[in-house]
């Protein structure tokens, strides 16, 4: 039996009805509104395989509230749910529904594609190690997916999947980075200030308006690692160092490096080769080398005949920095949502302890940087609690896929209840200020 997004509605149907009791739908989030009195925010995810959904929860309450979103980002599986919500329509249009529709049927387990299609001992592999084996029959189990690793570096070939959100997209009437960006580029009708806001009050005349979005910036931010590079890469704005024709680039392909979660996912590979001055002229930005360096004799050569991406989350899980300009206060927050709370205090007494927070230590660093750096942007986060569902469980039970939903609408609730917009502008003016009198002395 398939779940309906009748059920996933239902399952969030008493945190929506507690957020309208509370007036939460009336209160001020931002300063970009447009005709219809609808409130535009910018929205980064953090990944987590499976867990994902209760992204869709989170995101559903918040658009109950009247909320819309302009700028969206995310890696793994904050990056899917980024793009699709993208894709499915203009960014003043309600896509939720149709967003938890996707949801309802996504075919998750059949992303566990092997190496073939009549290979099954990836999935076997997974759902022994799910449920947590003696040492003997792990590593029988392992023993029949060594093949997979050897020659394809990852138990799955990621193919369904990628085909399986090419077609959402396709759908969605998006085949092309060029369209998505006019997409999303959309000017809401009447887009403006709030009036009596900060920014509207800088105006000397006429109407608080805001200028219209602009199709040659990228409001959306995939994180995907290129590890021949050693690169940390935002889509689609990097996508001209990989691709002859940017433009042309489905971007069902950026969601595809950045869930490349390793050994569980092959990771996805993209031919390069320098093709004019200017593209060398970005290589040697990007690595910070002179262009002397990048002679075709070079050895290694630089960069490398090709692009091996992996899981954005293994260098930056919850990129919130995406859309951050420390010198603006802005007109729109930057929300973040996370799907577990920041654990950071471990002990380390086992070889698998000491393997597993080497990588959660190298996939935070960067966002825990960032935040420390950036403590009004503890303002701005929420976290849902994902309990103890496993973020690799892709033949999840539909109790299990509804629960989380319902986890997502409520902690966007909570968040929602406790969240001053005029506060967090008052901290970001008090730090705009401190910014510039800093640099200034300089």
């Amino acid at each position: 039996m398939r779940l309906t997004a009748a059920q996933f509605h239902a399952e969030a149907a008493p945190a929506v009805a507690q957020m309208r009791a509370e007036g939460l739908d009336r209160k001020a989030y931002s300063d970009a509104l447009d005709a219809a009195g609808r409130q535009y925010v910018d929205l980064v995810m953090e990944g987590g395989g499976v867990l994902g959904i209760a992204l869709v929860g989170y995101l559903y309450l918040l658009e109950q509230a009247g909320l819309r979103f302009s700028a969206l980002g995310g890696a793994s599986a904050g990056s899917i749910t980024a793009l699709v919500l993208a894709a499915l329509g203009e960014p003043s249009e309600p896509k939720c529904g149709r967003l938890v529709e996707i949801v309802a049927n996504i075919p998750m387990a059949e992303f566990m594609d092997g190496k073939d299609d009549d290979d099954d001992d990836a999935r076997d592999f997974i759902n022994t190690l799910l449920r947590r084996p003696g040492l003997a029959r792990g590593v029988w189990k392992g023993v029949q997916v060594v093949d997979n690793l050897r020659t394809m570096q990852g138990l799955n070939r990621g193919d369904r999947f990628q085909a399986w959100l090419t077609r959402v997209l396709a759908d969605c009437g998006i085949s092309t980075t060029r369209a998505l960006r006019q997409r999303m580029a959309a000017t809401p009708l009447d887009w403006h200030l709030r009036p009596g806001s900060l920014h509207a009050a800088s105006q000397l005349q006429g109407a608080p308006a805001l200028p219209p979005l602009d199709a040659g910036k990228d409001y959306l931010c995939i994180v995907a690692a290129d590890i021949a590079t050693e690169t940390k890469v935002e889509f689609p704005r990097m996508a001209g160092l990989y691709w002859a024709d940017p433009d042309a680039v489905n971007p069902a392909d950026y969601a595809r490096c950045s869930m490349s979660i390793p050994l569980f996912f092959r990771p996805y590979r993209v031919p390069m080769q320098l093709r004019d001055a200017e593209h060398r002229k970005l290589w040697c930005q990007l690595a910070g080398m002179d262009e002397r360096d990048m002679d075709p004799g070079r050895v290694p050569p630089f960069p490398p005949p090709e692009a091996c991406f992996i899981d954005g989350g293994v260098l930056s899980n919850f990129p919130i920095d995406a859309f951050h300009n420390t010198l603006k206060v802005p007109t729109r927050p930057t929300l973040g949502v996370k799907l577990q709370w920041d654990d950071r205090s471990h002990t380390i007494a086992s070889l698998t302890k000491v393997v597993t927070q080497t990588f959660n230590a190298s996939r935070h660093c960067l966002d825990y940087e960032f935040l420390r750096k950036n403590p009004d942007f503890k303002q701005l986060v929420a976290y849902i609690d994902t309990a103890d569902h496993d973020w690799l469980d892709f033949e999840m039970s539909d109790e299990g896929k509804l629960d989380l939903f319902r986890r997502g609408a409520e902690a966007a609730r909570a968040f929602l209840a406790g969240f001053d917009w005029e506060g967090y502008k008052k901290t970001r003016e008090h730090l705009v200020g401190a910014y510039a009198q800093a640099w200034g002395g300089r």
